[in-house]
């Protein structure tokens, strides 16, 4: 466990951003790790090997280093190691079948990876880990996931992992490596980051790391917001998010099929989304 239940403290090289951040999100760094961690805490041993009496200093000990990168309440909360979303999707293992069925030679990437986890769990249930990918805009946060999951020098990790901004209107030679190679596209909780007009180049930039000759290739996901004064900016409705999609398909010369479900829960919505090749 960590020696506080305060939050590291910001060192002098952080941004103005992140400052913010840790201000906004003091609420989310948790002094205990709450029990939807578990399947998180499992996948560490069984697949990183980690003694089970040492499991929880280990996540204390990377979640304040992941904390002093950028405060993300997903890294407080300890949330960048629960699993349960991907456990009860029944669309996620329709996706792991596809990637494990014999012969298989799908590739999954992981759009906002954060630490890894959801690659980390994929190479743990059998699919082979040079069809798996991960992107993110924080480089360490790439770096911490091989410290949490105890892999930079397995023989079995060859997971491809890149740094890069999904956003920026520039070609970004960081991600050329995805480029028409990827068959699945997960993005949770990416989405609902960005406004309509950084949503829309994040998806063309998705459609440009997809398999132009795959039929099935896919991208889906979900995203969670609070329903507060213009909260449809970030989290868009199903009629937005087609809309999004046509204008994506009339920018690349492709074509798009969506699938919405939106669930209001009191003051939080959540969304599970899936794009489809328009056959």
């Amino acid at each position: 466990m960590s020696d506080s239940t305060n939050p590291p403290t910001p060192t002098p090289e952080r941004s103005s951003a992140a400052a913010v951040a840790a201000k906004a999100n003091a609420t989310a760094y948790l002094a205990t790790i709450p029990p939807e961690i578990e399947s998180g805490r499992h996948l560490l041993q069984r697949y990183s090997h980690i003694a089970a009496e040492d499991v929880d200093a280990h996540i204390f000990r990377i979640r304040d280093k992941a904390w002093a990168v950028f405060p993300y309440g997903c890294i407080g909360n300890f949330w960048f190691l629960n699993l349960q979303p991907l456990l009860q999707d029944d669309l996620f293992q329709r996706v792991l079948y596809r990637l494990r069925s014999p012969g298989s030679t799908e590739s999954f990437l992981d759009v906002g990876c954060c630490l890894g986890l959801v690659v980390r769990h994929l190479a743990a249930e059998g699919v082979s880990s040079e069809r798996l990918y991960g992107t993110d805009l924080q480089p360490l946060f790439l770096d911490l996931g091989y410290e949490l999951f105890c892999d930079r020098d397995m023989a079995k990790s060859q997971a491809t992992f890149v740094a890069g901004d999904m956003v920026r209107d520039n070609h970004d030679a960081a991600f050329q490596p995805l480029v028409g190679k990827i068959d699945v596209i997960y993005a949770t909780a990416f989405f609902f980051l960005f406004e309509r007009h950084d949503q829309l180049r994040a998806a063309k930039r998705m459609v440009s790391f997809l398999r132009s000759d795959n039929p099935d290739a896919m991208i889906f996901g979900y995203n969670n917001g609070k329903k507060i004064p213009g909260w449809e900016k970030y989290v868009l409705d199903v009629e937005s998010w087609r809309s999004m999609w046509d204008e994506v398909g009339e920018a690349t010369g492709t074509s798009w099929r969506t699938e919405m479900e939106m669930e209001v829960d009191g003051e939080w919505i959540k969304v599970k989304f899936a794009v489809y090749r328009a056959l």
